[in-house]
């Protein structure tokens, strides 16, 4: 008589979906889990930029809290608002780029999954989850409290964030030699 399998009637019920090529750019090991499920926010497009609040009806202005220029979408707010091209100015010239600029979000993810002995993979990784963690930070914190945070002390709270990660897992293969290569 055949025998029942619960894991077997599972992977059957369950729909499964191709593997995402942003996935390894989102979740990988030694992430901080924050950084990640906002770059993953980020990656389905699902931020509630002023631009996506205005389109549900919210009697709010779309333009970018951060430069009062332009529509706040989530390519402008993270990658070509003036105050996000000042901290991935500061980052990548810190990882030894000097005159790189992302145009679109899946150049930034190529970016980060592409690597060298200069800046590995993991470390892009980390750089891009900080970068746009404390820029997201920053436009909550003017949307929110009407506070600015100057560009220099928005990079040293970055810089803070990924020496600790870099820090924390310094016995792990993988970021051994990170923090040397981050402080070049």
């Amino acid at each position: 008589m055949p025998s029942f399998s619960s894991s077997k009637t599972w992977e059957c019920l369950r729909p499964h979906e191709s593997s995402k090529d942003w996935f390894s750019a989102v979740w990988f090991k030694g992430a901080i889990p924050k950084h990640a499920f906002l770059m993953w926010i980020s990656t389905l497009d699902r931020l509630p930029t002023r631009t996506r609040l205005a389109s549900w009806g919210m009697q709010i202005p779309s333009t970018c809290c951060l430069c009062s220029v332009f529509d706040e979408t989530r390519d402008h707010l993270l990658l070509r608002c003036e105050v996000s091209l000042s901290l991935w100015r500061l980052t990548l010239c810190r990882m030894g780029f000097r005159d790189l600029r992302f145009q679109t979000w899946i150049a930034m993810l190529a970016w980060t999954k592409t690597g060298g002995t200069n800046s590995p993979s993991i470390l892009r990784k980390i750089a891009a989850h900080a970068t746009i963690y404390h820029l997201w930070w920053e436009r909550n914190n003017r949307f929110h409290n009407q506070q600015t945070t100057p560009i220099s002390v928005l990079f040293k709270q970055e810089d803070r964030h990924i020496r600790n990660t870099i820090s924390s897992k310094r016995h792990r293969r993988k970021f051994k030699d990170l923090m040397g290569i981050w402080l070049q």
